[in-house]
């Protein structure tokens, strides 16, 4: 049997390792060559959980984070945690390291400007769709500015300048990526964007030089069908990113693995789906996600509001966002938000 992976991106690069492991004959083809540069924060949530379930992981040099600073109108709080909240790379780095994870374990890579799948089977981790694809989608905007100064401590920012979402700083070695993220549709993103930067250099927290950004548009929820003919989707592909957060990464990779593991086990498409949901259905259900436009940032702001007065509320709330535990942030947290 042969297998055709469509993406050369955390998904695909997975899928390849964990069937080149077992004596798959697979070939993973992109339309660019890699290392590439790719619209995103560059941030792994809960690192330790990461390396527990790709081991591999561990030899990734990048940056442990432990304290995050949120703010929301005229509140802020700050959390400091045991365990790392965040690890932050460069994400063309992240990239080039599973796709040579997955060389090393038999994948061939190709470089196609217009792919055209050979194997019977056909993972498709080409990234995001159109954002009509999706039934939520987002926007982000973001980019790695070269820093001097050290800093230790994340940004997260809710409805900045009324984005019906967040801007971030997220320290690296070396780098600081800022970013926005907000619900479609969405104004002037680039105006806010920038404002954002303002504010971060106002408030001495960093300096950068010339304004750039990347932007990609985020699937906020799954497509309705995850498979499509002899293969199925994952990753952002299948819009399996979770809302809130736009968090990808882990998903891309659990589903690139379950992916494997259904051409493995001789599994059909609707295994594939099942298995899905039970790894990690559940983060991809946002309380906060599913409330109106108008409430998000009403919400969100006053999250930051308990949080920076209630310790309890304020763990809950961090964790739940770094995925160091889960909490389906449903009745107590709802009552605390609107009494």
């Amino acid at each position: 049997m042969k297998v055709t992976v469509l993406g050369a991106g955390p998904a695909g690069s997975t899928a390849a390792l964990y069937l080149a492991r077992e004596g798959v004959s697979v070939e993973i083809v992109d339309r660019v060559d890699f290392p590439r540069e790719k619209p995103c924060a560059g941030g792994l949530f809960n690192p330790l959980l990461f390396e527990k379930e790709f081991p591999y992981l561990k030899a990734l040099d990048g940056k442990d984070l432990f304290r995050a600073r949120y703010s929301g109108g005229r509140y802020s709080f700050l959390y400091e945690s045991e365990k790392p909240l965040l690890r932050t790379l460069l994400r063309k780095k992240f990239d080039i390291f599973l796709l040579e994870k997955a060389k090393e374990a038999g994948a061939r890579f190709s470089v196609q400007p217009d792919p055209s799948p050979t194997g019977q089977i056909v993972i498709n981790a080409t990234g995001v769709r159109r954002p009509a694809d999706y039934p939520r989608a987002g926007v982000c905007m973001e980019y790695d500015f070269p820093i001097e100064q050290e800093i230790d401590t994340i940004y997260v920012h809710y409805g900045f300048s009324g984005i019906k979402g967040y801007c971030w700083l997220y320290p690296k070695r070396g780098y600081a990526n800022i970013g926005i993220g907000a619900y479609l549709p969405q104004r002037d993103i680039r105006t806010v964007y920038e404002g954002y930067i303002d504010h971060l250099e106002q408030e001495g927290v960093i300096t950068v030089g010339e304004r750039r950004y990347r932007a990609s548009i985020i699937p906020f929820s799954p497509v309705k069908e995850t498979c499509s003919g002899s293969g199925v989707y994952v990753g952002d592909a299948a819009g399996f990113v979770r809302p809130g957060t736009g968090e990808g990464i882990y998903y891309a990779m659990l589903s690139g693995r379950t992916a494997a593991r259904m051409v493995i086990k001789n599994k059909d498409s609707s295994w594939y789906r099942e298995e899905c949901k039970r790894e990690f259905g559940k983060y991809l259900k946002s309380t906060v996600a599913s409330l109106p436009r108008g409430l998000l940032n009403r919400v969100l702001v006053k999250s930051v509001r308990i949080g920076s007065k209630d310790d309890k509320f304020r763990k809950l709330f961090v964790e739940d966002f770094f995925r160091l535990g889960y909490h389906s942030l449903t009745g107590s947290f709802l009552a605390n938000i609107f009494r």
